[in-house]
């Protein structure tokens, strides 16, 4: 009894982290330049990531695994996905934020299909207009009118842009497995995102000047390396390897409504019935495109 309620409260917890990632970026609102910010995730996770994989990198596990692979990975789920999101951060509430991330699993299958020819099923297209329906409710705020002027907040372009990127991210990773323990994949792709963001900090500094880090925007820079850095990947490692791939995929679906609830405890968003009409349409359109029916 006490296992099967640790495994629900493990289920639950995955996506709270992922949403508190979204969150602490509002709650930050471009005190940290996004480009700084992505990159001292990234150092802060892999510095803590380090002692736990050493003995591995100490065995050479990376000799055997594929250079190309690593590095694309790294960009994609260390560098596109992040930088974009954190962008996103200071123009679009959390909840939009997370709306848009919910879309991934609906991306994944569209490059799966351009790239790898994966046929796409009538329910995964259905599935894909239910959903954008929901997105175009959330971006325009339910407001027809500002759909026919395409007025929309460039901070939802910004984070379809990155949710592109770690769909893509997730894709490759399902068609090019990596050989390698998750932790010490985590720590690639944290070592190799914080490397490949140096050149993108440097030119942010020289553009915007070098931020000043008060104890708010370290604690939050803190905050986001060991929360969605290592715990939020940690803990949906060990749902995957709880309830399955599946399984616990669908606790993603949880995101939303945990961004939209703490944006509205924690920054004063303001919740409006829009919302509640577009998480309708994203995450039923998603469960709809996902869900495979089981056989009778």
């Amino acid at each position: 009894m006490r296992k099967s309620w640790l495994s629900f409260l493990l289920f639950l917890c995955a996506p709270l982290l992922f949403a508190l990632n979204m969150v602490v970026a509002r709650w930050l609102n471009g005190s940290v330049p996004p480009v700084t910010l992505a990159f001292g995730r990234w150092l802060v996770a892999a510095l803590l990531l380090l002692p736990v994989v050493w003995p591995l990198l100490r065995r050479g596990l990376l000799r055997g695994a594929a250079p190309g692979v690593l590095a694309a990975l790294a960009v994609l789920g260390g560098v596109i996905s992040v930088a974009p999101q954190y962008g996103a951060a200071t123009y679009t509430s959390a909840g939009n934020i997370a709306l848009i991330a919910a879309l991934s699993p609906l991306f994944v299958a569209v490059i799966e299909r351009l790239v790898w020819g994966v046929p796409l099923r009538p329910a995964m297209l259905g599935g894909i207009g239910i959903a954008f329906s929901g997105i175009l409710v959330a971006v325009f705020r339910g407001d027809l009118g500002a759909l026919l002027r395409l007025d929309f907040n460039p901070g939802d372009a910004l984070m379809l842009f990155a949710i592109l990127a770690w769909a893509g991210y997730t894709a490759l990773l399902r068609h090019r497995p990596v050989a390698l323990p998750p932790m010490l994949l985590l720590w690639v792709v944290a070592a190799g995102g914080a490397l490949c963001l140096m050149p993108g900090v440097l030119l942010e500094w020289g553009y915007r000047g070098i931020p000043h880090l008060d104890g708010r925007a370290l604690s939050g820079v803190v905050f986001l390396g060991l929360v969605a850095g290592v715990g939020a990947y940690g803990l949906f490692a060990r749902a995957v390897a709880t309830f399955g791939a599946a399984r616990a995929s669908m606790s993603m679906y949880l995101v939303p409504a945990y961004a939209l609830a703490l944006g509205a405890l924690l920054l004063g968003e303001s919740l409006h019935p829009y919302h509640l009409v577009a998480m309708t349409l994203v995450l039923g359109g998603v469960a709809f495109g996902t869900l495979r029916p089981t056989a009778s």
